[in-house]
């Protein structure tokens, strides 16, 4: 089936009036002898982005779904001092793989449009609104205004039942039981500022010479009840690719294993994140002998001790306030090797409560 010709401006126009005045979708339609959809889809945009004018388009499908757009909307809004590239790096991590320029286009185009507020009852607007609801946006925050920052991400259906699924699997383990699981992630540690200005004129806000480097360090690390591990940083550059990571596997967690339990039975976790499920780490992770531990559900910081480890090292490299990204690597090396042993075994020994309290409300996040 061939491509539908495009509705011209004046078709558009005509759509969103009639939706004004109070018609429906279905009667809208049929007036204009237009499918359902296509009207559908004009309203929608007009409603987001207050025009009925083609937007500027790649030609190849969207890389984002609508909901995974405003899922991304809501990360920025509930987290006001999280930069683009933040955002970018916790949606890497989480097994999302975008690039940066789709990330900061989402969020340029959706930050300041208005909402249209003139919706007749059980009109798309409402919809809209309703769906933002949903995933814990008001329509109001398009147009800038800022939320109460939260980390937790919003979470699919899918998501919900694999997190069940994960807790109920280990819903009996003990504390003990714990204690014998390889905790790993990936973290982002940022400067409280980049303090870098320069002198530009009009027009060369977006050229390369003119725009600042994230002054940010990615981090891998993984801990035990035992004590922290290894840690390693990640160079601006770094891929993170099933080859990067059998060569941190290799470096980093083997001698962890070593040193940490030697002989004893242990478990190793990390998430879904594609390089981790890839064949070739697949069979890594079985030619050494590490046993993983299984189901680890997507979408789910609250449920990893290592988000509390993280936290708490941040805060401690971030009384030092460092000024550069040398004095922010060797902060988080130095401040890493100085965790307390019990500190790191009081963030494991809450496992058996988080796992109850999240098949409790029925895979909703815990208060971890």
């Amino acid at each position: 089936m061939g491509k539908s010709k495009e509705l011209s401006e004046d078709v558009r126009k005509r759509i969103v009036d009639l939706h004004k005045s109070g018609k429906s979708l279905g009667a809208i339609s049929k007036e204009l002898q237009i499918p359902k959809s296509s009207v559908q889809s004009i309203i929608r945009k007009y409603d987001l982005f207050g025009c009925v004018s083609t937007l500027p388009r790649s030609g190849r499908r969207p890389k984002l779904s609508h909901s995974d757009e405003l899922k991304l909307v809501k990360m920025f809004k509930d987290n006001p001092g999280t930069t683009k590239v933040q955002i970018w790096q916790e949606l890497e991590t989480a097994g999302m793989q975008v690039s940066l320029s789709t990330v900061k286009r989402v969020l340029h185009c959706v930050e300041r449009p208005k909402l249209s507020s003139k919706s007749s009852g059980g009109s798309l607007g409402a919809e809209l609104a309703k769906e933002l609801q949903q995933v814990g946006v008001r329509a109001s925050a398009y147009g800038g205004r800022r939320k109460r920052a939260v980390k937790k991400l919003p979470l699919s259906e899918e998501n919900i039942q694999g997190r069940l699924q994960f807790c109920r699997k280990y819903v009996d383990w003990t504390a003990e039981d714990w204690c014998k699981v390889i905790f790993s992630e990936v973290s982002t540690f940022q400067l409280f500022t980049s303090g870098k200005e320069l002198v530009r004129r009009k027009g060369e806000a977006c050229q390369k010479s003119c725009v600042a480097d994230p002054d940010m360090v990615r981090v891998w690390g993984c801990f035990s009840s035992k004590g922290v591990g290894s840690l390693t940083l990640l160079t601006r550059d770094t891929s993170m690719n099933e080859e990067w990571y059998q060569n941190v596997l290799q470096e980093h967690l083997l001698p962890t294993i070593h040193e940490q339990f030697d002989d004893d039975k242990y478990f190793f976790q990390h998430d879904g994140a594609p390089c981790h499920k890839a064949e070739a780490v697949t069979k890594w992770l079985k030619d050494h002998e590490v046993e993983v531990l299984d189901l680890w559900p997507e979408n789910s910081p609250d449920l990893n001790p290592m988000q509390n480890l993280w936290s708490f090292l941040k805060k401690q490299v971030d009384k030092q306030k460092p000024t550069n990204c040398d004095q922010l690597q060797a902060l988080i090396r130095q401040e890493w090797f100085t965790i307390n042993r019990d500190l790191v075994q009081k963030f494991i020994s809450s496992m058996p409560e988080r796992i109850a309290e999240v098949v409790r409300k029925q895979g909703q996040p815990c208060e971890f």
